[in-house]
């Protein structure tokens, strides 16, 4: 038996394909009666839509495609979630591409790439969506893409969060707990979120009227491991931080292995928080306070944002023509007052 064609639905619903086509892709200039009516044939008789023919027909592969070279897992899961919940609402398929962020060769990389997948656009994740070298070779090419977290958070063809903010909120919440000697794990130098976050925590120190001692800044790169060596160098201070904040949850985790490591009693001995609330956050002991990124938000946005672009609309944006997610303070047992 045959399989059942769009000419077939539009047939025995009286209408033309291109109506059957509108009501297929949930365009909006179709009357409810003319979809209520379309649907019921689309079910009566089985109909499938062909991706392939769909594709040939639009000259579009219908993938977009996450390129991420990201230390942290957890972060790059709780992303993919959102992007692919949006992309099967939209009836897009996601490639991933993991890259190597200093490979000499990576623009010429993701150039093959894009042609032997012939992906429709791209989300770029920090490093990348700032990597020049590559946003020119993508208007070259004239390759619609998404970047999440860039230097320009104000464009419009950005997606980001509140690094600022957040690491202001929570320095903020430590300082409440009357931590004085609050040490900071630093992100990954090369990505914007690491600068923002240290903006943050600088202006909350300066608020406080808290002179800063920059011997509790340590350089971290977003890994577990960055977290480990930071706090052993932190927790080597005489005398010691009584509360560190990493800028992601991944270094956290890291700070916790280590301060376990040495004996040291969380909270009661030492405070630790990060950035992010990642799954993990919940799978180490004591549960991790964070501040809650929306990452699923975002990613969501930014495939929303990226198909808009494809179809020739334009998502709806808020005043600055971006969109800046805040985050929030989510309170559990790795925190607490100094000495409790």
């Amino acid at each position: 038996m045959s399989s059942v064609t769009i000419n077939d639905v539009a047939r025995h619903a009286g209408v033309s394909k291109k109506t059957v086509s509108r009501v297929i892709n949930n365009e909006i200039n179709v009357s409810e009666e003319t979809r209520t009516k379309v649907m019921a044939v689309i079910h009566q008789l089985g109909f499938k839509r062909n991706p392939l023919g769909m594709a040939l027909a639009k000259n579009r592969s219908l993938f977009i495609a996450l390129l991420a070279d990201n230390p942290s897992p957890g972060y790059l899961q709780k992303l993919q979630k959102g992007i692919l919940q949006c992309c099967s609402e939209e009836h897009m398929g996601l490639f991933l591409y993991d890259c190597n962020y200093r490979s000499p060769t990576l623009v010429y990389e993701i150039e093959e790439f894009i042609d032997n997948t012939l992906a429709d656009g791209l989300i770029l994740v920090p490093p990348l969506s700032d990597k020049q070298e590559l946003l020119d070779m993508l208007q070259r090419k004239r390759v619609r893409y998404i970047r999440i977290g860039p230097k320009d958070q104000d464009s419009d063809d950005c997606v980001s969060f509140n690094g600022v903010k957040a690491a202001y909120e929570m320095t903020q919440y430590l300082l409440r707990l009357h931590h004085k000697d609050i040490a900071f794990v630093l992100g990954h130098p090369d990505q914007e979120s690491s600068h923002r976050c240290e903006r943050g925590f600088r202006n909350a120190i300066a608020d406080a009227g808290i002179a800063l001692n920059e011997q509790l800044l340590v350089q971290g790169y977003y890994t577990h491991q960055s977290g480990v060596d930071a706090a052993a160098t932190l927790l080597n201070r005489t005398p010691r931080p009584t509360a560190i904040l990493a800028a992601n949850d991944e270094m956290a985790v890291g700070v916790l292995y280590e301060a376990h490591r040495r004996g040291i009693k969380i909270p009661e001995e030492l405070s630790v928080c990060g950035i992010d609330d990642i799954s993990l956050t919940t799978k180490v002991w004591p549960n991790l306070t964070s501040m809650r990124q929306p990452i699923n938000a975002i990613g969501y946005r930014a495939a929303f944002k990226l198909i808009k672009k494809l179809k020739g609309e334009v998502a709806a944006s808020n005043d600055s023509g971006a969109d800046i997610f805040d985050c929030e303070l989510i309170v559990r047992e790795s925190t607490s007052q100094p000495g409790r």
